[in-house]
């Protein structure tokens, strides 16, 4: 009975070990696009005109730096317009955004508030680039980030590019866990590309080519995860995205958790609901490759993976705790670190195969934070930012996680803010 009881715990540890290596060893395959954007020699007349947009809503103490980042892109000026849209705030937004009315670069609308989805689509209407692409209000654009972006478009059966997205100035420990958090989204992200199951366009500065809109549609609700679900739709039309991990945004991240909470709610109910309800038959369909038999499926997988390793790790930890306080109670404090004279005794770790490919999870994990450090700092580094999210991670991700699939069971819509 007790063996058969392991069995789904089993299943779940080898099905996420297995694809953890399909990861690895995709990355030791192709490791040489880990390191090269493709390049091509182009006079200012070769660079294809692009429209970035500014969806707004009540961002008026960020869209001033979001919209200088935009201007300073290192990018033929003649080439790069900047729409501003704001989409009925209540604050000082669209004063924010008429200082830069005189700017030949910038165009400003302003509409009555129907969410992000309605901003873009005004701005693609109002397009008439080859490339478009949008910025959220709160992230700003590393100068060379276009440039980084643009070469990926030589090849024509590119019809979209991601950037990679990090964390603005994190300045608490919530903030630093994202940061790795986020590092790590980047190297896996990367990999996907490679696979081309990349199944999410960050609203930061993803760029489209015009005629994706024109083929399959503008922007939906889509739960409030539009770029989510515009990325599933080019899959389900075959069309290939691919990932600029040169191309850095920086995005202003919540620095509490019950703002963290929303948001991650709002992401992961958005992922479930638009996979289950809208693009099921994706799932395990040899026909869209990768992101259907690989990315789509352990996705969904990982959520209950992060349950049983949270609820693992918080078990050993308070286990650990509670152990020492009756070790110490009863002898008091002392050290014994189990060193015997021929040596470190290797008892000491318990190697059941359980735990064995915990273990084995566990620094796959440490590796994909120094891969993904090395991709956006250009080296490996240890941080205290790895530190916190090794410790934190798997004790708030849950609870998110627990609210998405109740979100997802009731049709329960996820709070924007």
């Amino acid at each position: 009975m007790d063996i058969l009881s392991n069995i789904p715990i089993y299943t779940l540890l080898f099905a996420t070990l297995y694809f953890e290596i399909f990861l690895l060893v995709t990355y030791f395959e192709e490791a040489k696009q880990f390191t090269l954007t493709p390049t091509s020699p182009r006079t200012p007349d070769d660079y294809p005109s692009v429209t970035i947009m500014v969806p707004a809503w009540n961002e008026g103490r960020t869209i001033l730096g979001t919209v200088d980042s935009l201007l300073a892109l290192d990018y033929p000026k003649d080439k790069l317009s900047i729409f501003i849209i704001d989409d009925g705030s209540t604050d000082d937004t669209l004063e924010v955004a008429k200082t830069f009315e005189q700017n030949p670069q910038v165009r400003i609308f302003s509409k009555s508030n129907g969410g992000k989805h309605t901003a873009v689509n005004l701005g693609i209407d109002n397009s008439t680039s080859e490339l478009i692409g949008c910025l959220d209000a709160d992230s700003f654009v590393d100068k060379k980030a276009l440039q980084e972006i643009i070469p990926f478009f030589d090849s024509h059966e590119v019809m979209a590019v991601t950037p990679s997205v990090q964390i603005w100035n994190p300045n608490n420990i919530l903030q630093r866990v994202q940061a790795t958090e986020y590092m790590v989204g980047e190297f896996t992200r990367k990999i996907f590309s490679r696979l081309n199951a990349l199944y999410v366009t960050p609203g930061p500065f993803s760029i489209y080519r015009s005629e994706v809109f024109k083929k399959i549609g503008k922007f939906a609700k889509a739960y409030n995860t539009e770029d989510m679900e515009m990325a599933l739709r080019m899959q389900a039309n075959h069309m290939k995205i691919e990932n600029a991990h040169n191309a850095l945004v920086f995005t202003v991240s919540p620095k509490t958790i019950p703002t963290l909470y929303k948001q991650r709610v709002r992401w992961v109910s958005g992922f479930l609901k638009n996979a289950f309800f809208n693009y099921r038959h994706l799932f395990f369909n040899r026909k869209y490759g990768n992101l259907g038999v690989l990315t789509m499926p352990f996705a969904f997988l990982s959520i209950f993976t992060v349950f049983f390793l949270s609820a693992l790790y918080v078990k050993n930890l308070f286990g650990l705790i509670y152990g020492k306080y009756i070790e110490y109670t009863a002898l008091g404090f002392h050290l014994d670190f189990k060193f015997s004279r021929e040596g470190f005794d290797w008892f000491i770790l318990n190697l059941e195969f359980r735990r064995l490919i915990i273990y084995i999870l566990f620094f796959c994990t440490v590796f994909f934070i120094l891969m993904g450090s090395r991709m956006v700092v250009r080296k490996f580094r240890i941080s205290r930012d790895m530190i916190y999210f090794l410790a934190l991670y798997g004790l708030i991700a849950p609870f998110w996680l627990i609210r998405s699939l109740y979100n997802l069971v009731t049709a329960k819509e996820a709070n924007w803010r």
